[in-house]
């Protein structure tokens, strides 16, 4: 699995990229044991703005993955398998 792409709704001081991408690869991994949800699945609550990063991605040929913190969408993944 290979990152491609992070959206984030968090400003870089709260969590950088490189943070954000590490929680990704470690769920996937299946190494992960923090505090934010990560879910392959399209979460019930996405905002249009989300629908269409994740539009462009998949155009693009990519899956997409998502970190969530208290239920909200702090981050959207591009990646390949």
């Amino acid at each position: 699995m290979e990152v491609l792409d992070i959206f984030s709704w968090l400003p870089a001081k709260e969590m950088s990229l490189e943070q954000l991408e590490k929680i990704f690869e470690e769920y996937f991994n299946g190494t992960y044991r923090g505090e934010y949800t990560i879910s392959i699945e399209t979460p019930c609550n996405i905002g249009k703005n989300i629908l269409n990063c994740r539009a462009e991605l998949m155009e693009e040929g990519k899956k997409t993955g998502y970190i969530l913190k208290d239920d909200k969408i702090i981050a959207l993944i591009g990646y390949r398998e």
